[in-house]
């Protein structure tokens, strides 16, 4: 944006309302990108969930969400209970194939040392028997294609 103006006090008066408008776009054009990058981000992780056949009962995928806090950032959440498990993995199986952070904050895969030996477990009135499950961390790569991105999302809010 390219603001002129001579010294007269109706040039600057008529400058300073240009600078105000040029704000208020701004503002509002960081607003749309910060929601952007929120939808896109929304939308990567529920593909990853499915690439990652990640979806049981389908509240995972349909916990993926975003929030505004006051600054104008969103952020993106889950509130499934076991979110966690699935994007950082459990057990004997999750110790093998680990998520890319989980030493970085101490990720415990074992905690109750079942070993390969494993436990038994019931859902729906049905026994099943598991010793964990590899990490499968759809919102780290969500984090890693989001920045890849990042440019075009700007270019499309901030091309007019």
């Amino acid at each position: 944006m390219n603001i002129s103006f001579g010294l007269s006090v109706k040039e600057v008066q008529k400058a300073k309302e240009e600078v105000l408008a040029y704000k208020k776009e701004l503002n509002e054009k960081l607003n749309l990108f910060s929601m952007r990058l929120a939808q896109e981000g929304i939308f990567i992780a529920r593909v990853n969930i499915s690439e990652h056949n990640a979806i049981y009962s389908g509240e995972l995928i349909q916990s993926i969400n975003m929030e505004k806090d006051g600054t104008g950032a969103f952020t993106i959440f889950t509130n499934c209970p076991y979110a966690q498990f699935v994007e950082f993995g459990f057990g004997v199986q999750g110790q093998e194939n680990p998520h890319p952070i989980s030493t970085s904050f101490g990720w415990k895969y074992d905690v109750n040392e079942h070993g390969e030996y494993g436990w038994w477990y019931q859902k729906n009135g049905e026994w099943y028997w598991s010793n964990g499950q590899p990490s499968k961390p759809f919102m780290w790569e969500t984090a890693i294609e989001l920045r890849k991105r990042i440019l075009t999302i700007a270019e499309e809010v901030f091309r007019t």
